[in-house]
């Protein structure tokens, strides 16, 4: 699959990878569930971001850029009373996740 596409789905990944990120998934679904945010707009959403995985490198990453669009918009939201440099600095921040920063890397290039 790697060949023709240059991706490797999650399907092809070794089984404990694969393991690990279905333990992730399900841990996400129980904490929306928790917090009263798994609405069927928000699994429909998960669903989509599975799928487009196993479809396509171009769709998956559509999916991310708007993932962490919509995490960096909630952030600013939610932080826009902290102090600054805690803001910039902070793990929760999404600008500060490599997965970010990765896709911003790739998109430049």
């Amino acid at each position: 699959m790697k060949q023709l596409t240059g991706f490797i789905p999650v399907a092809a990944l070794p089984e404990s990878t694969a393991a690990s990120a279905k333990q992730q998934l399900i841990e996400t679904i129980e904490w929306l569930y928790k917090e009263g945010a798994a609405t069927e707009t928000n699994l429909k959403l998960l669903t989509a971001i599975v799928e487009s995985i196993l479809c396509s490198e171009e769709s998956y990453t559509r999916f991310l850029q708007c993932g962490f669009d919509a995490a960096i918009e909630f952030f600013d939201t939610n932080s826009q009373n902290w102090d600054f440099e805690e803001s910039i600095s902070s793990h929760h921040n999404p600008r500060n996740w490599d997965g970010y920063k990765r896709s911003q890397s790739n998109h430049r290039h």
